[in-house]
């Protein structure tokens, strides 16, 4: 039986791509997933402690202060920021992939009962608890190490959509 992800608990949470597509490897959706995650800290109660934003997945450790439980809040994140960015996706006029893009986001959304039109990020997000402090710091390892590891920064802290980095334009919280 699958837990439910509650209030106010801390979570190390992955949301990836259909078909792991390298969307963010484009600023402009990086920008508006920021933009979103600010306005889920400000409006939504998203409590957010490490994150970091990869070409087609991101983590983050975080926590929901509201009645609503982080499955919930996860869900409505997914459904929101993949028809804002669709519709970044077909109005961008430096998309090259453009074409490949809608056509492989419509045809998942077409393959899954629970969608409409469009399916960007992948089923599930399965959020895991974070029960104490050696898993914690494993996966705030983890989450600030990941773009060093896929060669992208040589340090942690010189790549900017991640907590890691002083600059990053997502502040968060210290546990």
């Amino acid at each position: 039986m699958r837990r439910t992800a509650l209030t106010n608990e801390l979570y190390f949470v992955t949301l990836t791509l259909i078909d792991w597509v390298d969307l963010f490897s484009r600023l402009i959706y990086k920008e508006y997933l920021a933009e979103n995650i600010i306005k889920c800290q400000r409006e939504k109660g998203l409590e957010l402690y490490k994150y970091v934003f990869m070409s087609n997945h991101i983590h983050f450790i975080g926590s929901i202060n509201t009645s609503k439980t982080m499955s919930d809040f996860l869900r409505d994140f997914k459904s929101y920021t993949s028809k804002g960015l669709y519709e970044i996706v077909k109005h961008e006029p430096t998309e090259s992939r453009r074409k490949w893009l809608i056509k492989m986001f419509e045809t998942s959304g077409s393959l899954n009962a629970d969608n409409k039109k469009i399916q960007l990020w992948q089923k599930g997000s399965y959020p895991v608890l974070l029960s104490d402090n050696e898993i914690i710091d494993q996966k705030s390892n983890y989450i600030e190490m990941n773009p060093v590891r896929a060669g992208m920064v040589e340090y942690p802290e010189h790549y900017i959509y991640s907590s890691a980095c002083e600059i990053s334009p997502i502040k968060c919280l210290h546990y």
